[in-house]
């Protein structure tokens, strides 16, 4: 298998053979509901929480407008994330059939046809975007960048890198992981245009490095669980990765995430926005929950990460407590009795 691809997936070549399972006419109850819904992959949704991030860190947890433009635009990206995985189905179905455990997915299985997947993605991303249109409609401004339409642009920026990552990009080596990660970091964007919130260089970067983290660990998942013969089968660039290389780039990426989210922490700008320095604390937070995210991936096995993700209490307590402690700092850090605790005039000077 070659480490690049020459070409890009050729959508009409999609949509002739798509309405093909591997054993002849597609079933005649593909597109039925429940396969739909399966398709969709709810249980990613979670994802999104990048989307809500920005609200947090903005300080604007309470004010009931920011809470409404950003649900719209949480649920918005629900939608177009579904919407990137009924393309990105179509585009695997047949890699999939070779994989053991996403040969059971719709589109792969049959249970739901291609020309279905498609329709659905269609609907799905048109909702989306007309979910963050009324949402740049009702914050439009000219006075503010973008004229308030940050929202729509990073959305159809994301929808477009997506697909373009479906049709092509995944199919080149470290390319791959990037482009996924900077999905994310434009939801993260999307979130802060949603709320009329500056976006900070802070935000790109860490989520970046975060979501590259992420994004390989995945990537290790399927190497390391599968056949080498397999795994290139069920993704043509799971051929160019090493076992040992990928887990050089994991341990990289690990350590750029941790040491980006501490120079944020430290920076000049975040301290003199809160008035204090009290966002150490939250690093070693960080750090374990980085450690037990590559801990109970690894575990994951065959199955999926983000499911795996899902059940685990402990994570579910690491992101709450993570969530109190930032809006404890930012509501109570500059408070007189609790700001001197840490000296910070080096740091804003």
């Amino acid at each position: 298998m070659p480490e690049h691809a020459a070409f890009p997936v050729d959508i009409t070549t999609v949509m002739d053979e798509g309405n093909k399972s591997s054993g002849g006419e597609a079933p005649r109850n593909a597109a039925g509901v429940g396969a739909f819904v399966e398709a969709m992959r709810v249980s990613h949704w979670i994802k999104n929480v990048f989307v809500a991030a920005p609200i947090l860190f903005a300080g604007k947890l309470a004010e009931a407008r920011a809470w409404g433009e950003c649900l719209a635009a949480v649920t918005a990206f629900c939608l177009l994330s579904s919407a990137v995985y009924l393309i990105n189905d179509v585009c695997d179905r047949s890699g999939d059939r070779a994989h053991p455990v996403k040969s059971r997915r719709p589109v792969a299985s049959g249970r739901l046809s291609v020309s279905s997947a498609l329709a659905g993605a269609g609907v799905l991303s048109l909702c989306g975007l007309g979910i963050v249109a009324a949402v740049g409609a009702f914050t439009f401004d000219r006075g503010k960048t973008l004229m308030g339409l940050g929202v729509l642009l990073w959305a159809g920026a994301y929808l477009a890198l997506n697909v373009l990552y479906s049709l092509w990009l995944k199919r080149y080596l470290i390319v791959d992981v990037i482009v996924v990660a900077f999905g994310f970091v434009l939801r993260a964007m999307a979130g802060a245009a949603a709320i009329v919130a500056p976006i900070s260089p802070w935000l790109v970067v860490c989520t970046f490095t975060l979501c590259l983290f992420i994004a390989l660990t995945k990537r290790r998942s399927e190497i390391a669980e599968l056949p080498a013969e397999v795994a290139g089968e069920a993704r043509a660039v799971n051929s160019g990765y090493d076992r040992l290389d990928i887990e050089h780039m994991l341990t990289v990426s690990a350590a750029l995430a941790i040491l980006t989210y501490s120079l944020y922490c430290l920076a000049p700008g975040t301290v003199r926005r809160i008035d204090s320095a009290h966002m150490v604390w939250k690093i070693p937070l960080v750090i374990y929950g980085i450690f037990l995210y590559i801990r109970v991936t690894r575990r994951a096995g065959r199955n999926d990460p983000v499911k795996a993700l899902v059940r685990d209490r402990v994570m579910w307590f690491v992101v709450a407590a993570y969530a109190v402690l930032t809006a404890l700092v930012l509501r109570f850090g500059s408070h007189p009795v609790v700001r001197d605790i840490l000296h910070v005039d080096f740091l804003v000077r």
